[in-house]
């Protein structure tokens, strides 16, 4: 009999560190790179009669913001429990390119001379170093990035109507899709991608659109 506890014991332990090597942790380190572009193009007209004429003015514009990782930075990814976790939860040192382009038209119809001015804006390009973007784990196999704000370029040249002015695109409205078990088994880079496209048409004194598109790519790969 007291051998056949002696059994029984043991295939209880057996047992009890088998769930306990089941739940227990597992992390996995990884260099993270971000490449993304966030896009605003839109073409926006107004009516309104000056100095006694009939006046149209059309709005023509494409802002973006390109993120690029001058180096990757380390993330641990945690898995045990059923849950993932990431840390830390930020891509660092990372290149925005502020760009801006666009035109102006402004038309002057009957009674007046009629006549048409387009003007070509110049185009406006920056670099800002050393940003950050903040991600969370949304959901299962899926990254939604943090509302960054994003330094658009704001010029007098072509303009923007309050509507378009209004819409701002930014990375945190395209969810990713990553592989959690692929990275939960680091043999090769993983890479989760996000997208989103919007177009809004203008309504009320302000004709035309405002197309808003995010696209970014969150590359993991191997540390060892």
């Amino acid at each position: 009999m007291r051998g056949l506890f002696t059994i029984l014991a043991g295939m209880g332990l057996a047992c009890v560190l088998a769930a306990a090597a089941s739940t227990a942790e597992q992390r996995h380190v990884f260099h993270v790179t971000l490449n993304a572009t966030v896009t605003k193009l839109w073409s926006a007209t107004t009516r309104a009669t000056r100095d006694g004429c009939p006046t149209s003015t059309r709005f023509q514009g494409r802002d973006s913001v390109m993120f690029r990782s001058s180096r990757p930075t380390t993330i641990v990814v945690t898995f045990g429990g059923g849950r993932v976790t990431y840390t830390p939860r930020a891509v660092r040192s990372l290149d925005l390119v502020v760009d801006h382009r666009g035109t102006r038209t402004v038309t002057t119809a009957a009674p007046c001379q009629p006549r048409t001015v387009n003007t070509r804006c110049g185009r406006g390009q920056r670099t800002i170093r050393g940003r950050t973007a903040t991600f969370t784990r949304s959901g299962k196999n899926e990254i939604t990035f943090s509302h960054a704000a994003l330094p658009f370029a704001s010029s007098s040249c072509p303009g923007e109507t309050a509507q378009v002015r209004a819409i701002r695109p930014d990375l945190h409205v395209a969810q990713g899709e990553v592989s959690e078990a692929a990275l939960a088994r680091p043999r090769s880079t993983q890479t989760a991608l996000g997208s989103f496209e919007q177009t809004t048409i203008l309504e009320g004194n302000e004709t035309g659109s405002v197309v808003e598109r995010v696209h970014w790519a969150l590359t993991f790969t191997p540390a060892a």
